[in-house]
């Protein structure tokens, strides 16, 4: 059983896997996590991390989403630091730009594999151990998941399947007290998405279909996924929540 407290939005006694956590989104939940009492795993494939080793009781990763064995050993390894695992975030994730009709088939399949299999790859690994926690999954989705976005066919189609991946798990394990839900940003200023913020036209053409007006920020979406990790949404279960500013509601 995931450890109780008083306050429903604190974690204390929790541990949390985050993947792709060396940079951007990711970092910024696991910060928000670890400051709401979780002990975090953070885990990357990357070689350098733009974020300093984890004070206290948190521990570093490195995990290939790619890859089965790299799943299952990683989940092994928080287990073997950490004893259990009650929380996983899924956030590792690519992008590859490009008309649909010039894109490769390598391209288009590199961005399923990381961001769609490599979803499922990490729930899976982690079935076992959140089954004994009755833990709580999240799954780091997009606007474009939801709605038809140009030049981006790979990454709207793997969105698209991590969101329809999250209603299957939450129905799948919602008999073991699993809870399974997504988050789905709009543009968020990271790395990812420095090529097109730098195109002024695209930029004002992306924001004028926001009717907040602006980027959603990382802490805007490690809220949400906090929100939905949190014994707060304990009854809520297979929903996406869109921290789009609106963009959806068109």
């Amino acid at each position: 059983m995931s450890t109780p407290t008083d306050d429903p939005n604190r974690f204390d006694g929790r541990v949390a896997l985050v993947t792709g956590a060396a940079r951007g989104i990711g970092a910024t939940i696991a910060a928000t996590l670890a400051a709401r009492g979780a002990t975090v795993a953070y885990a990357d494939v990357a070689d350098t991390w733009d974020t300093p080793t984890p004070d206290g009781p948190h521990s570093r990763h490195r995990v290939d989403v790619r890859s089965g064995r790299s799943c299952v050993d990683l989940v092994a390894d928080v287990l073997d630091r950490h004893g259990r695992l009650d929380l996983l975030v899924n956030n590792a994730g690519v992008v590859r730009r490009g008309p649909a009709a010039t894109m490769s088939e390598q391209d288009f399949s590199t961005v399923l594999d990381v961001n769609l299999t490599g979803t499922f790859r990490v729930c899976q690994a982690a079935y076992p151990a959140l089954r004994a926690t009755h833990g709580s999954v999240v799954n780091i989705g997009s606007t474009n998941g939801h709605i038809a976005v140009l030049d981006t066919v790979g990454y709207c189609v793997s969105k698209a399947g991590v969101l329809h991946l999250t209603r299957v798990l939450a129905l799948e394990w919602a008999p073991d007290r699993i809870r399974v839900n997504a988050v789905g940003p709009t543009i968020v200023p990271t790395d990812m998405t420095a090529d097109v913020r730098g195109d002024a036209g695209y930029l004002a053409d992306k924001l004028a279909t926001i009717p907040l007006g602006r980027m959603a920020e990382p802490a805007d979406v490690a809220n949400a996924v906090a929100y939905l990790l949190s014994d707060a949404a304990v009854m809520v279960t297979g929903q996406t929540l869109f921290v789009d500013g609106g963009v959806t509601i068109h």
